[in-house]
């Protein structure tokens, strides 16, 4: 991909306040890696946004099952079931949520892919808090 973000022209990046007006939940971040949820999570919560983690596929859709969320931080290379499968289910089942995708695995393929399925933005790994801030406010 080009650079370390790829984003496609016309992202509809949600503000914290329209956040706060979706869903009081805030935040689901899909990661397998232990160290990006730990660090997205307080990243977001500094910015006065609830956060929640799921390890893979399997456990976010359960928790979308249990809460409501405004927004998602989905990695693609996940264990189980990948990203794209989850974004999938996601568009299909909860329609209002928004879906930022945060990989290491990103080509423009991919990216292009994912807006398909709805994702607002694409993210490469690794980001900068900035990167994450301009996406989700």
């Amino acid at each position: 991909c080009c650079g370390s973000s790829c984003r496609l022209p016309q992202s509809k990046a949600i503000g914290k306040e329209e956040m706060r007006e979706m869903d009081p939940d805030g935040v689901l971040i899909v990661d397998g890696e232990k160290n990006i949820r730990l660090t997205l999570s307080k990243y977001l919560r500094n910015l006065n946004l609830k956060t929640d983690t799921a390890l893979n596929g399997e456990e976010a859709l359960a928790k979308l099952e249990q809460h409501s969320y405004a927004l998602i931080l989905l990695d693609l290379k996940l264990p189980g079931m990948d990203g794209m499968d989850v974004l999938r289910t996601v568009r299909e089942r909860w329609p209002a949520v928004q879906a930022i995708v945060v990989t290491a695995h990103g080509t423009i393929e991919l990216a292009v892919e994912a807006m398909k399925l709805g994702a607002v933005d694409f993210i490469q790994k690794p980001f900068t808090p900035e990167e994450i801030q301009k996406a989700v406010t």
